[in-house]
C-alpha cells in the first residue's frame, strides 16, 4: 500500500482517541484494493487518482461531521470563512500535537518499511483495533431505540415519572413527563409526534390591554452563542450581571443551534413549539410577539450589532415582526469592536444599546417593543488588533458583552424611565465539544447547547438590583419561550411598576415544556429516561451510548 498504510494508521490513531469513528468492512476493502499489485504504469497512476478522493470521502464517512450532503449544502457560506478561521477550525478536527505525531508517524514509517513489511501489520490491525475498542464488524453503530417501543425506556420513564409525583411534571399536565421529558407514546416517534401536535394547542394568554400603572419599554436582548454550559466552561456564572436580574430561569431549552431558526421561534414565542420545518412556513398571527405587543401599545423596533447579511437573518427577523415598514436601526456611528468569520464588522454592544436609547428618549411613544441582537461571541470573531483565536478571546468577549448589558440598564435607570429587559440566548457556543462534534460545531442540537440562561430585569422597580423581593424568583421547571412569553404577559396584565407586588405571582403556573430540539437533519429529544438522537436516517440513538 505505500504511504497509504499511513492513511490507515492514522485513522486508527484518531479512533483509539475517540476523535473518529470506523467503519470497518469498507476500510478493509478499500485496504485490500490498494494492496493489488498492478503492473501497468497507467494502472497504478489511475488507481491513486481514484483512491485519494475515495480515501477523503471514507475519511468523512468515518468522522463525526454532518451528512456530506449537509456540507454540500453549506459550502457557500463556508467559503466566505476567512482563511485564519478556516485554519482554527482544523486544529479542532485534528489538534496541533496529532500533526506533531503525524510527522513523526512519517518519519519512522520511512525508517521501518525499509526492514518490515508495514502493510501486513496494517491489515491486521483494521481488523483487531476496532475490535479492541468494540466497534460494529460492519459499521459503527451505536445501539439504537427499537422502532416499535423500548420497554426498557418506557420502564425507565415510568420509574422517573413516578419519582417525580406521577406521570407527569406538577402543573405541565400531559405536557411534560419525568425530568423534561416528552410524555411516552408507541415508539419515539409516534411520542415526537403527539408532542408537536400538543404544542399546536398551546398559546399565551394575552390581556385585552396592559394594566394600568407607569409606562414602560420591553426590550429583548437575543444574544448568539451562550449557553448555560458555555458560562461554566469559561467560569462566567459569577457575572455581576447575571446576578441582577428579577426573574431567572434555569431549565430553559432555546429548541435550536442556528441563529436563523433561532430567531423566528422567540419572534413566534406566543405560540408553542413548531417543528423546525414549520418554522418556514407562515404562522397564525396570534404566535407573532411582535405585532401582539404594538396590539397592546408598544411600538416594535429593530436593532443588531452586525449588518444580518449572513445568511439572509435580518430579512428572517424583519419577516417574523409580522408588522410592516420595520427598519433596523442605524448602527454604522458604533465603534467597530471586532470582526466576525467573514470579515464583517461587528460594533460595540454598549455603543449600540446606548445610541439607541438616546434615540428612543426622543421618541413621543409611551411604550417601546425592542429586538436587539448580537453576535458579539459568535464562533469565528476576531477582536480588533488581536491575534488571539476566537476560542481564545470568548471570555473577553463575553465579558465586555455582559458589561455593556448592565451598563444599559443603569442608563435605563438614571433616565427615570420603567424597562422590562429580556435577557434570553439564541443557543450556546459548543465550547465543551464532544465526541459527537468539535467546539463550535452545533449541527447536533444537543441539551449542552440549547439549555440557555434566561433571565428577566424589571429595571425601576424598587431601589436597587433586587430590591422589593430580596432574592431573584427562580423558574426551575422545564420552560422554552412560551412560558417566557407568559411571564411577559403577566407583567403586561399587571403593570409590576404600580407599586411593589410580590414578583413570585408573576411567575406562578408557568407552562412547561419538554425537552425537544431539532435543525433541519437532526432531532435531540428527552425520552423514557434518555436522551435520544434521531438523524436523517431516522433511527432513534441513545446519547449516552454514543459518548
Amino acid at each position: 500500500m505505500g504511504i497509504w498504510n499511513l492513511y490507515f494508521i492514522l485513522k486508527l490513531l484518531l479512533l483509539w482517541a475517540g476523535i473518529i469513528g470506523f467503519h470497518v468492512l469498507p476500510n478493509f476493502v478499500f485496504a485490500l484494493l490498494l494492496t493489488i499489485r498492478l503492473r501497468p504504469l497507467w494502472a497504478r497512476i489511475a488507481r491513486q487518482l481514484i483512491a485519494v478522493p475515495a480515501g477523503a470521502a471514507l475519511l468523512y464517512y468515518d468522522s463525526n461531521l454532518p451528512p456530506f450532503a449537509r456540507f454540500i449544502e453549506q459550502l457557500p457560506e463556508l467559503l466566505q470563512f476567512r482563511l485564519s478561521y478556516i485554519a482554527e477550525l482544523l486544529g479542532r478536527f485534528v489538534p496541533a500535537s496529532d500533526w506533531l505525531l503525524l510527522a513523526i508517524m512519517m518519519l519512522a514509517y520511512w525508517i521501518v518499511n525499509r526492514w518490515v513489511r508495514v502493510t501486513t501489520f496494517v491489515l491486521l490491525a483494521l481488523l483487531i483495533v476496532p475490535g479492541v475498542l468494540r466497534v460494529g464488524t460492519l459499521v459503527s453503530v451505536s445501539p439504537v431505540v427499537a422502532a416499535q417501543g423500548d420497554k426498557t425506556a418506557v420502564m425507565a420513564g415510568a420509574a422517573s415519572g413516578a419519582a417525580g409525583g406521577g406521570s407527569a411534571a406538577a402543573g405541565a399536565g400531559a405536557f411534560v413527563a419525568g425530568n423534561a421529558e416528552v410524555p411516552l407514546g408507541a415508539n419515539p416517534d409516534a411520542a415526537l409526534n403527539s408532542f408537536y401536535a400538543r404544542e399546536l394547542t398551546r398559546a399565551v394568554s394575552l390581556p385585552a390591554q396592559a394594566g394600568a400603572g407607569p409606562d414602560f419599554d420591553i426590550i429583548f436582548l437575543h444574544i448568539c452563542s451562550l449557553s448555560q454550559d458555555d458560562l461554566d466552561v469559561d467560569d462566567l456564572a459569577n457575572q455581576p450581571l447575571l446576578a441582577r436580574f428579577d426573574f431567572v430561569f434555569k431549565n430553559f431549552n432555546s429548541a435550536a443551534s442556528y441563529s436563523g431558526p433561532a430567531a423566528i421561534r422567540v419572534l413566534r414565542a406566543d405560540c408553542g413549539q413548531p417543528t423546525h420545518k414549520a418554522l418556514y412556513d407562515p404562522a397564525d398571527p396570534q404566535c407573532y410577539v411582535m405585532s401582539n405587543l404594538k396590539t397592546l401599545g408598544f411600538t416594535p423596533t429593530l436593532a443588531m450589532n452586525h449588518d444580518g447579511h449572513f445568511d439572509n437573518f435580518m430579512r428572517e427577523v424583519q419577516q417574523n415582526f409580522n408588522v410592516q415598514g420595520i427598519t433596523p436601526f442605524d448602527n454604522t456611528h458604533a465603534r467597530v469592536v471586532m470582526r466576525s468569520f467573514d470579515e464583517t464588522p461587528i460594533r460595540s454592544d454598549g455603543d449600540v444599546l446606548q445610541s439607541w436609547w438616546k434615540q428612543r428618549t426622543t421618541l413621543p411613544d409611551k411604550r417601546v417593543a425592542l429586538y436587539y441582537n448580537t453576535i458579539s461571541l459568535h464562533d469565528g470573531n476576531r477582536l480588533e488588533g488581536s491575534t488571539l483565536t476566537s476560542e481564545q478571546s470568548y471570555p473577553i468577549r463575553a465579558k465586555a458583552m455582559f458589561d455593556d448589558f448592565s451598563q444599559f440598564i443603569d442608563t435605563i435607570a438614571k433616565s427615570g424611565r420603567k424597562a422590562v429587559v429580556v435577557f434570553v440566548p439564541e443557543h450556546g457556543a459548543a465550547l465543551r465539544g464532544s465526541k459527537l462534534q468539535v467546539s463550535g460545531m452545533r449541527e447536533i442540537p444537543l441539551p449542552g447547547i440549547t439549555n440557555v440562561p434566561v433571565a428577566v430585569k424589571l429595571v425601576g422597580f424598587g431601589n436597587g438590583a433586587t430590591a422589593g423581593h430580596g432574592t431573584p424568583v427562580t423558574i426551575s421547571t422545564p420552560t422554552s419561550y412560551l412560558a417566557l412569553m407568559t411571564l411577559v404577559s403577566h407583567l403586561i396584565a399587571n403593570n409590576p411598576f404600580a407599586g411593589a407586588p410580590d414578583l413570585a405571582r408573576y411567575a406562578t403556573d408557568l407552562p412547561q415544556t419538554a425537552f425537544v430540539s431539532a435543525n433541519e437533519q437532526t432531532t435531540v429529544m428527552k425520552y423514557g429516561g434518555k436522551t435520544l438522537i434521531r438523524g436523517t436516517d431516522g433511527v432513534w440513538v441513545d446519547l449516552k451510548s454514543m459518548e
